[in-house]
């Protein structure tokens, strides 16, 4: 009869318990979309985002120059080689500002220091920059307009306005690139980048183009631009060529490489051949090192290290004491149920005080 009672009162707690922690995690459900709905409201107001009230670390500023009779201005911001963080002039690219004077706020742009990107600013009627280098040492920078023009890179019927950084212009700005018609345009590669990867990129698009008259030619001055002196570089390009697995004919790439090598530089035309099976090999480095040319890339190996969290395991035993051996295993559970809920009610009282 005790032990039943006992029952009794145990299932009537943790009734009580079970209610009140639901009450705790609805009050603290409600205290979170209450802040969230504070925020969205601040975000709707349209809060100014200039480096006056965000601070110089969070936002890129553009000054406009000569630009006249747009109304809006959005920063497109991609990492090289992939894709842009939002789509072409959505909102999310609109930036705040009036006359010459923009900023866009990148608080919400995960930018990792490792990676390379590039950022354009437009307008709403068609006005844009040409695509300019950035890091981290940029933000809080201005980009502004040189008066200059650009060829597009891939639209050689399109040019962009040139922009420069003002406090590091020597290390980031307009990106140096190799265009659909074979024109080396810009100044500045991306810090990882590498001549080798910007002609292994362009080559399998465009070597079939009938836009370019002379393919090879093309080559040998990019190789003059982007200081490709040597043998094993060439055999690089074509590694990078290989691990992009474009499905484009290889060999008649490998043959323009040599013969761009050969013309480019005369005296070392004998050593303009690439090693197949070696550049195969690479290939493989070249993949397992996140798609990138690493320097001595022949002898270079790529290794990742591996953690693992080892939480433990706990056991209970849960033979209890008790007659029919119930009694201690539900005082545990409505001990935890007692401390969830306590710290549920702690959190939620916590938080509504902040």
């Amino acid at each position: 009869m005790v032990i039943i009672m006992i029952k009794k009162l145990i299932a009537i707690a943790v009734s009580l318990i079970t209610v009140l922690s639901m009450s705790a995690v609805m009050a603290f459900a409600a205290e979170v979309d209450d802040v969230n709905v504070g925020a969205d409201s601040n975000s709707a107001a349209g809060a100014d985002t200039s480096s006056s009230t965000t601070g110089a670390g969070n936002v890129l500023n553009f000054d406009a120059g000569t630009w006249k009779n747009f109304s809006e201005v959005y920063c497109h911001i991609w990492k090289r080689g992939g894709d842009p963080f939002y789509p072409w002039q959505t909102k999310k690219e609109k930036c705040k500002g009036s006359g010459k004077n923009w900023s866009y706020d990148i608080s919400a742009l995960d930018i990792k220091p490792e990676e390379d990107y590039c950022v354009i600013f437009s307008t709403n009627i068609g006005q844009q920059t040409y695509d300019a280098t950035f890091s981290k040492s940029c933000v809080g920078d201005t980009l502004k307009l040189t008066g200059k023009k650009i060829e597009n890179p891939k639209d050689s019927e399109k040019t962009a306005d040139e922009a420069v950084w003002t406090k590091n212009s020597s290390s980031y700005g307009p990106h140096l690139a190799f265009t659909s018609i074979g024109n080396i345009v810009g100044s500045k590669l991306c810090p990882h980048e590498k001549g080798v990867e910007v002609i292994g990129d362009w080559l399998p698009t465009y070597y079939k183009s009938n836009y370019i008259k002379d393919k090879v030619a093309a080559l040998v001055k990019a190789y003059k631009k982007f200081s490709i002196t040597s043998a094993n570089q060439i055999q690089d390009i074509y590694a990078y060529i290989l691990n992009k697995k474009t499905g484009e004919d290889e060999a008649t790439m490998k043959k323009m490489l040599e013969d761009a090598f050969a013309k480019a530089y005369p005296a070392k035309k004998n050593e303009a051949k690439i090693d197949t099976k070696k550049a195969k090999q690479e290939a493989q480095q070249i993949s397992s090192n996140g798609g990138h040319v690493s320097s001595g890339s022949s002898s270079a190996s790529a290794s990742s290290g591996s953690s693992s969290y080892s939480g433990g395991s706990t056991s209970t035993n849960s033979s209890g004491s008790g007659p029919d051996g119930e009694e201690d295993t539900i005082l545990f559970i409505l001990a935890g149920i007692i401390i969830l809920a306590g710290g549920v009610m702690f959190t939620t009282r916590r938080r509504v005080k902040e």
